[in-house]
């Protein structure tokens, strides 16, 4: 059995909240590895200028990230460009789950930007009831059944050809500009809007907007994992994370920061409270 990898702090997300707490985390001794698996810097990578960071007047924003990352790559903060799927409070400390792997912190700091998606009809309700959100965690209990994979992210044909190795059969329904060049030739593509999912206790329907399909689990690959997912007992409010005034949610030990605890959704707060958060955490 290979060694898990532990931190003192464990950061998912890698806009300027994430790379604000971890670089103020590794100031202060701590191990810290940030967790993202697209694009460092979030949504301010495509803006065009950047006015409102002070120093850095009519800046774009991929220079901007481009010094983030400089930053980070200075102070030697691990970046780990893995999906979390789950994490777990196990007393003293978290177990967090990738795709394939497995990791430990004592504290974890959620920087997920806004990351709420419009869920479909059903999601929620069967989620690990035959809803999944990581086919190569859950794809075993498929074996030999029909299932279907809703591919909105990049990793969604790689996680989808896996299935196909266990399933009876695999159908794909992919977002409107996926790239699914590479899907295994036995995989069945469809396109349609996934409308509903179905069952008694346990899935066994997706209905899309022209068909229906009779299926055992429905895997749902976006390029994140919905925040209240990823941790059980996190208490959201107006589709955001509440924390209180140290930025700790309801959860002990889990802080968060940025976007996805609330307006104003800008720059210069989620850098703000990345470090407010992360100075709490090591308290």
């Amino acid at each position: 059995m290979d060694d898990i990898e532990k931190f003192d702090i464990v950061v998912i997300g890698g806009g300027p909240a994430g790379l604000s707490a971890a670089i103020n985390a590794k100031i202060r001794n701590k191990e810290v590895a940030i967790f993202e698996n697209q694009q460092l810097g979030g949504k301010i990578w495509d803006a065009p200028h950047v006015d409102n960071y002070l120093g850095f007047y009519d800046i774009d924003g991929q220079e901007l990230v481009n010094k983030f990352i400089d930053h980070i790559n200075k102070l030697e903060i691990p970046v780990i460009k893995k999906k979390v799927i789950r994490t777990l409070s196990m007393g003293e400390y978290f177990s967090i789950t990738t795709n394939q792997e497995n990791y430990e912190a004592d504290k974890i700091i959620l920087a997920t930007g806004v990351n709420n998606p419009n869920r479909i009809d059903g999601e929620t309700e069967f989620l690990g009831q035959g809803v999944s959100y990581c086919a190569t965690c859950d794809g075993k209990l498929f074996r030999g059944k029909k299932v279907a994979v809703l591919g909105y992210a990049e990793d969604s044909v790689e996680e989808t050809n896996y299935l196909a190795e266990l399933a009876e059969t695999t159908y794909f329904i992919p977002e409107d500009d996926l790239d699914y060049e590479e899907l295994a030739s036995e995989v069945e593509i469809i396109e349609s809007e996934p409308e509903e999912i179905k069952g008694d206790g346990f899935v066994d329907e997706l209905v899309l907007e022209d068909r229906s399909l009779e299926v055992a689990g429905v895997m749902i690959l976006r390029p994140t994992v919905p925040t209240d997912e990823i941790i059980d007992g996190l208490d959201l409010e107006d589709n955001y994370i509440k924390v209180d005034s140290n930025f700790e949610t309801s959860v002990e030990g889990v802080y968060a920061a940025g976007d996805c605890v609330g307006k104003p959704l800008q720059l210069p707060k989620a850098v703000g409270e990345g470090q407010v958060a992360i100075l709490n955490a090591v308290e």
